[in-house]
């Protein structure tokens, strides 16, 4: 579910919002707020932005807001900046780590901006909750946007095991160790071979060695899906957590279409991860 603020979508609760002339500012009208996570530094773009107003705990790292908005055309290209905050559950409040701007162009009169302004530590989980994000120029709000942290139960029936992370990484022939390994969300097709998935299991010391089995589905641009990726945990009694992968693909390069992919992580039938990622 996305949301919104400003644009009228099914099930969604909407209201216009826009900055008053006084402001010496541009007016922003139709101002839609949405959410995306993220594990990588880099804002990742809008085709691989899966929007959502529930967040895991345990697997979000980085928030990104993403500002949508009209305007009247301007004489000349201009930069508005914008302040966004955030509340948490318990009432504290989170300036964004990272500036806001939301540009305006002389060929158009609807444009969106992005960035990452909410993350937590390799070590840390969100605290669960309902959160507010509120965002203003010169100090008007022009946008609000809910959403909510859940810890989610186990990932596996009979034991405290959840999913972290997914990563994609290229693969040539065979499947890289885990230090040689380059999480990407852009490959190019004309030289890749093998495309590799990673899972990161979460979890205190099991007591006892287990074999969790997944299976991991690429989602084509054209409608296919490819063969399932198969992977088997097996951490042993002591392991705090750990990892499990593999890969798809063919000998030669070239054979993976340009366009966007969705990973599909299942673990005895139960969709466990969703990523996404670009083939150019």
């Amino acid at each position: 579910m996305r949301a919104l603020i400003g644009i009228l979508v099914p099930g969604l609760v909407a209201a216009s919002t826009g900055v008053a002339a006084a402001t010496d500012q541009p007016i922003l009208s139709d101002v839609s707020i949405r959410l995306f996570e993220q594990t990588d530094a880099g804002v990742i773009p809008v085709a691989r932005r899966v929007y959502a107003t529930h967040f895991d705990a345990t697997r979000t790292r980085m928030l990104g807001l993403e500002i949508s908005a009209t305007y009247a055309k301007p004489e000349s290209a201009v930069e508005v900046p914008i302040t966004c905050s955030m509340q948490r559950p318990d009432g504290s409040l989170a300036a964004s780590d990272r500036p806001m701007t939301f540009q305006l162009f002389t060929d158009y009169t609807e444009s969106n901006s992005a960035n990452l302004l909410w993350g937590v530590a390799t070590a840390e989980d969100w605290l669960p909750g309902n959160y507010q994000v509120e965002c203003r120029v010169d100090g008007q709000v022009i946008g609000q946007a809910q959403f909510e942290i859940m810890l989610n139960p186990s990932d596996i029936a009979n034991a405290e095991i959840r999913v972290a992370a997914l990563q994609i990484y290229p693969v040539d022939r065979q499947l890289p160790a885990r230090t040689d390994r380059k999480y990407v969300n852009t490959l190019v097709g004309a030289e890749t071979r093998r495309i590799g998935v990673e899972l990161e299991f979460t979890h205190a010391p099991l007591g006892r060695a287990m074999v969790i089995p997944a299976e991991c589905y690429f989602f084509w641009p054209d409608g296919q899906t490819s063969l399932p990726v198969l992977l088997s945990y097996e951490p042993q009694a002591a392991w705090p957590g750990g990892y499990s992968a593999g890969a798809s693909g063919w000998d030669q390069p070239g054979n993976w279409l340009q366009g966007v992919y969705t990973v599909t992580c299942m673990i005895y039938g139960h969709p466990v991860a969703v990523d996404r990622f670009v083939v150019e």
